[in-house]
């Protein structure tokens, strides 16, 4: 080596137990050396160092000029150098016995100062590489190498660069771009808080609309419904636009407060079983005595107690007997013949609706000519004398809405007709019929005729030309509504079923025209004398059994 050329530093490993966050616990520092003032001798006393890892000569900082300066790029350039080789250096450890090549006058050492620092001290090294998992060994320095030549070495201080690992290297870099965040936005989340916070408001105000308007619906509601129910209330209490009509019934012997207020509403009277009874308490539930009674349901609560609280004497009643087949028209005439009510009040009040369930089942037709005709149901009754109309009738559709509930409206499922066309079939059949026995067949006869309406398009029965002749006939007010009645009761010339029934037919003949024999029949005539019926599928078969009827 010239004598005009500094004596390049050699790199220093250090190696430190106590740093678990370098790789295996190796440090490594560097020292870059200016010109000295004299040129150092060619030859340096080779170190003793033999504890030490070897260095391969490749991995040294190359050495510069007197004239060169190394800059910051060849600093780093020979730092990524040295890097590669420390770690393989750790990855192939080698002998203990191998030295470190000759490669300086003088080795530099750093003080352990920190990577900014200016300062240059002289360099210490570690024996040997130790086991990071042992505790840390004191530095120990290895001794200057006295040189060979007579020249003196001056050695100058410059800055010290401290290269730990690249890990190191890399985390410093990281933790560098996170000490500079990016600028923030001032302008853009200003404006976004800005809108957040007239939403808020918004959405408070609206809240606040809509909340009081829900809590003002509510109290009008409320308000709204009580005020129903108290005038509702008060209109039943003071019988304000109810019925003034009489209403006459019984109350029989042993009847309780409880049992009263029963009867006075079964009998349309009140409405509020409830109410009554309040109203008892308030005038310090009097006596009520049993026996017949008139009341209008227009009595208030009071007057009507004051009535009940009087004892009274029975009224005089009457019984009247009533058969299956029979029309309104004689149905009105028993009535008044026994006294009950006026015939043309009943027909009157008997095909007004009043509430009842089966009547609102009944298919209503402009061409019916009693729109009750065929809901009476015939049996035995016990009225007052000289009741009203509207009581009586009440009476007798209680009746009729007992065997309607009981046994007629269970069965009507079983049968495609509806309720008043059962009922309309049901009142030919019963006066078709020689006896009970014989209706279940009668009605199939009718059931196969109307299920091939192209074959058969009339019933052909004689009995609707009957129901014309007793009852449309006499009661029609007009010429044009006898012909329009008769077109539509008159099965020799209407198709099907007639307008609507012509008599009030028993429960067995409705059990028949809802379960009806299985027949192929399509004729049948009667022995008026013997009772006898007689069926055919045939019209030849009918007109021979019309002979055996001694009806041809």
């Amino acid at each position: 080596m010239s004598d005009n050329k500094k004596n390049q530093g050699r790199p220093v490993r250090r190696h430190r137990e106590s740093n678990p966050d370098f790789v295996q616990g190796i440090e490594i520092e560097e020292t870059i050396p200016k010109l000295s003032e004299e040129p150092a001798a060619e030859q340096m006393t080779p170190v003793d160092d033999t504890d030490l890892p070897a260095v391969p000569k490749e991995d040294t900082v190359p050495q510069s000029t007197d004239t060169e300066e190394p800059s910051t790029k060849s600093a780093l350039e020979e730092i990524e150098s040295l890097t590669k080789a420390l770690d393989e250096k750790i990855s192939s450890p080698k002998s203990d016995e191998e030295t470190v090549p000759e490669t300086a006058s003088e080795p530099i050492v750093s003080d352990h100062a920190e990577p900014d620092s200016s300062d240059l001290s002289e360099a210490s090294f570690d024996d040997s590489v130790q086991d990071p998992s042992q505790p840390e060994s004191p530095v120990e320095t290895v001794p200057e190498i006295e040189p060979k030549a007579a020249a003196s070495v001056a050695v100058i201080e410059e800055p010290v660069t401290r290269i730990r690992t690249y890990e190191d290297v890399t985390t410093a870099k990281q933790k560098a771009e996170k000490k500079t965040p990016p600028p923030k936005k001032k302008s853009a989340p200003a404006k976004k808080s800005t809108k957040k916070k007239k939403k808020k408001k918004k959405s408070r105000f609206n809240g606040t609309i809509f909340g009081g308007i829900i809590i003002v619906a509510i109290i009008l509601t409320v308000s709204l419904l009580l005020a129903v129910t108290g005038i509702r209330i008060g209109m039943e209490f003071y019988g304000i636009g109810k019925s003034e009509s009489d209403i006459r019934f019984n109350i029989p012997e042993g009847s309780n407060n409880d049992r009263i207020a029963d009867i006075l509403v079964e009998n349309g009277v009140i409405e509020n079983k409830t109410l009554f009874k309040i109203a008892l308490k308030l005038q310090h539930d009097p006596t009520l005595y049993p026996g017949d009674i008139t009341l209008q349901p227009s009595n208030g609560y009071t007057d009507i107690i004051e009535k009940l609280s009087v004892q009274r004497e029975s009224y005089k009643s009457v019984t009247v007997t009533f058969t299956e087949g029979e029309n309104l028209l004689t149905i009105a005439s028993k009535l008044e013949e026994a006294g009950v009510c006026p015939a043309e009040d009943f027909i009157f009040q008997f095909n007004r609706d009043q509430g009842f369930v089966f009547e609102k089942q009944i298919d209503a037709a402009a061409d019916t000519f009693y729109s009750r005709e065929g809901f009476f149901y015939p049996d035995t009754y016990e009225f007052y004398v000289d009741d009203s109309a509207e009581n009586v009738s009440r009476k007798v559709k209680e009746a009729f809405e007992k065997q309607y509930t009981t046994i007629i409206e269970p069965k009507l499922a079983s049968t495609k007709l509806s309720f008043t066309e059962v009922m309309t079939l049901a009142s030919i059949v019963q006066l078709e019929s020689a006896s009970v026995e014989e209706m279940p067949n009668v009605a199939s006869v009718f059931i196969n005729r109307l299920n091939d309406p192209d074959t058969y398009p009339m019933l052909q029965s004689d009995t609707t030309k009957n129901y014309i002749k007793n009852v449309i006939t006499t009661q029609a007010d007009t010429e044009a509504s006898l012909t329009h009645y008769t077109e539509s009761y008159d099965t020799y010339t209407c198709k099907g079923l007639p307008a609507g029934p012509i008599c009030n037919p028993g429960i067995d003949a409705i059990k028949a025209v809802i379960d009806p024999a299985k027949t192929k029949y399509y004729y049948f005539c009667n022995n008026l004398t013997t009772k006898q019926t007689f069926y055919a599928e045939t019209l030849e078969e009918h007109e021979a059994n019309l002979k055996k009827a001694g009806l041809a």
